[in-house]
């Protein structure tokens, strides 16, 4: 991995953004067991991996993260810097007991929110639009707020289940 070529706004975003939103799941009350909250913020980390390596690649290349195509240092920041969210998405949905038919308005709330932080981004030059635009963006988002809220369930259930046997 390589250190970026210049060490400009993205790089600075990045950092205090990754401090800042660490900083905020450790400031909130638990609301999870440390295992849930490891594998949801993992869950996070590889579909946005998985998700830019289908857009962003050589082969696609809608855009480019950070400065250039090639894989340096601080995109693997970006990728842990996308972990909090997930966090939030479900302490939210827990916290606030969100069942139901208002799940749907809650995917497409957080898809809303997903939007307005990748235009953040864009502002500061993480991602570098080639033939992508921001628009595209919404359904991947809503897909994959499905895809965290699923897993989210999957691994509530296995661990109360397990939790029980003992």
């Amino acid at each position: 991995m390589t250190l970026p070529e210049n060490f400009d706004q993205n790089e600075w975003f990045i950092i205090i953004g990754v401090v800042i939103t660490y900083t905020l799941v450790i400031l909130f009350p638990k609301r999870f067991p440390l295992s849930m909250v490891i594998l949801v913020m993992l869950f996070a980390i590889i579909c946005a991996r998985v998700t830019d390596h289908m857009m962003a690649s050589p082969a696609v290349n809608y855009y480019d993260i950070m400065d250039t195509g090639s894989y340096e240092l601080f995109d693997l920041l970006v990728y842990i810097f996308y972990a909090p969210f997930s966090y939030f998405f479900v302490y939210f949905l827990e916290k606030f007991k969100i069942r139901d038919y208002w799940q749907i308005g809650y995917i497409i709330l957080w898809s809303f929110i997903a939007i307005g932080f990748e235009s953040v981004n864009v502002y500061f030059d993480v991602f570098n639009y080639h033939e992508w635009r921001l628009t595209y963006s919404f359904p991947m988002y809503f897909v994959i707020q499905i895809m965290t809220m699923l897993f989210y369930y999957f691994i509530k259930h296995h661990y109360y289940l397990l939790k029980n046997k003992q």
